[in-house]
């Protein structure tokens, strides 16, 4: 249960964490292998829908 609980809410408040550390440090820009993707919107959009479902999946195969 407690292992179950540290992957629904730990993992992605971590990556969170991270993303907001990140953000920060760059200020105003992007790092080098973002802007590349930002140049089409719909390319960051994907990736990020990408992953949550392999986040997903990476979680429902630890369960198993």
């Amino acid at each position: 249960m407690l292992g179950e609980l540290v992957l629904a809410i730990g993992l992605p408040l971590a990556l969170l964490l991270l993303a907001i550390l990140a953000l920060e440090r760059w200020g105003d820009g992007l790092p080098p292998w973002l802007r590349s993707l930002s140049q089409r919107p719909s390319m960051l959009w994907n990736t990020g829908v990408g992953l949550i479902i392999g986040l997903s999946l990476l979680r429902w195969l630890l369960q198993r």
